[in-house]
């Protein structure tokens, strides 16, 4: 499953729906391409964000911080 987000506005609000629809759907991960810019601060924020949700199994950063995948539990 591939995601496109255009703003950290809108990946604050996107990211737990498709978490959860990708539990649900049985994937094994999930990509987020993040077409916006990311310091490194923001970085780790957003991996914390992602990780903190139950469904989430790990998370990381592909090619710099331009795609982070999250890893689904099952």
């Amino acid at each position: 499953m591939n995601i496109k987000i255009y703003s950290q506005a809108s990946f604050q609000m996107m990211v737990p729906n498709y978490l959860y629809q990708a539990y649900e759907e049985g994937k094994r991960s999930i990509d987020f391409l993040l077409l916006f810019p990311v310091s490194r601060s923001d970085s780790e924020h957003i991996l914390a964000t992602i990780k903190k949700c139950p469904v989430v199994l790990d998370a990381k950063w592909r090619f710099g911080t331009v795609t982070v995948t999250a890893y689904i539990r099952h």
